[in-house]
């Protein structure tokens, strides 16, 4: 009897130790998930749009973006460096953005840049600017969409 007591006693926490590594896994694959970046392909002009999981960008969508990025003029400049030119995109009167419109090729070709743009949207630090996305398009420059820094353009000195 004291046997099989024990025999159960291993069988429920067996069985017990299985379901709580499937809820681990679970969970993890579900914050896995969770990180990959909302794609948008763009019928108007053939490109597309990158939104890593922001809750900043869940209002935007890639039409509004693309309308208001095709927009931008000299006026909208507030820095300027080697790889391109930075502009101040407000959506609305509540969100704005730094929008780096890049001097160099498409990143279409390119799968190592979109890699590594993709690492430098999960970086969340407070001395690095927010990476929220990105847009690449055959015919226009590709844009980079950061978090707008309140005392200006962090791109004004050279990058």
């Amino acid at each position: 009897m004291e046997r099989a007591l024990l025999l159960a006693f291993y069988i429920t926490i067996s069985c017990l130790a299985f379901v709580a590594s499937k809820i681990v896994i679970a969970l993890l694959l579900y914050k896995r998930c969770k990180k990959r970046p909302i794609v948008y392909d763009d019928g108007l002009s053939g490109g597309k749009m990158v939104m890593f999981r922001s809750p900043v960008l869940q209002s935007l969508t890639s039409d509004a973006f693309v309308k208001k990025a095709l927009k931008l003029t000299n006026k909208d400049i507030i820095g300027s460096g080697g790889y391109g030119t930075v502009y101040k995109l407000a959506v609305n009167d509540t969100l704005s953005f730094a929008v780096k419109r890049l001097n160099w090729g498409s990143t279409e070709k390119d799968h190592g840049f979109k890699r590594e743009l993709e690492a430098m949207g999960d970086i969340k630090h407070r001395n690095i600017v927010t990476l929220h996305g990105y847009y690449t398009a055959p015919r226009y420059n590709n844009l980079l969409i950061y978090e707008l820094m309140p005392n200006g353009s962090p791109f004004s000195s050279g990058g």
